[in-house]
């Protein structure tokens, strides 16, 4: 966890509040990912937990798109990104990871914390999820690498979907959807997918 604090906080120093500091490429390519984390239902007016929050940018997202939460709160492993989070949602709430206590969400959202290569990277994402799932009352969407890629970055970890999927489906909950169907570069393959986990299913036949 040291070194991937490091990591980030080198990031922040280097270019400070922007989506480079939170290892995308681009404003458009951070926006585009929280597109495709937010379909996961109606967020306005909801009790948000922005793990691994960053700057904050994914409460930017969601003001920006008329989705503003009723409650916003935000976990990170860097103490330094708080400063510039809370001049956009000084009415948050921002924390370390081990801080959190038993505060309880509407919906849950982890963008980009799986994509650095780690020791244990499946344990952690596995341990991760599960943990967060217990904390949301509607559901857990998050984000990881694809496998079905032609290339891969030695620092970034690979995950095949199916794994995932059977992996939310058999621990976590009945009602599970993998999204891969969006593109983040123009002219590219699908590199990254989306997971929804919900508590109760979408259309209930009730």
């Amino acid at each position: 966890m040291d070194k991937i604090s490091h990591h980030y906080r080198e990031l922040l120093e280097r270019h400070g509040d922007s989506a480079e500091a939170a290892q995308y490429s681009s404003r458009e390519s951070q926006f585009l990912r929280f597109a495709a984390l937010a379909r996961i239902g109606n967020l306005a007016g909801k009790r948000i937990l922005d793990f691994g929050c960053g700057t904050a940018s994914f409460a930017e997202y969601l003001k920006a798109t008329d989705q503003t939460p009723g409650f916003y709160c935000g976990v990170d492993v860097v103490e330094e990104f708080f400063k510039h989070a809370r001049t956009k949602v000084p009415e948050g709430h921002f924390c370390l990871p081990d801080k959190l206590g038993d505060q309880r969400f509407d919906y849950v959202f982890v963008s980009g914390v799986f994509n650095n290569r780690r020791k244990g990277n499946r344990k952690f994402w596995q341990d991760t999820v599960t943990s967060l799932f217990t904390r949301c009352d509607e559901g857990l969407a998050f984000n990881m690498m694809t496998t079905h890629v032609d290339f891969r970055d030695p620092s970034l970890f690979y995950e095949n979907p199916c794994r995932v999927f059977e992996f939310a489906k058999s621990k976590l909950t009945p009602f599970v959807t993998i999204c891969n169907d969006y593109l983040l570069k123009r002219n590219s393959i699908p590199f990254e997918f989306c997971v929804f986990c919900l508590k109760k299913p979408l259309l209930d036949s009730n």
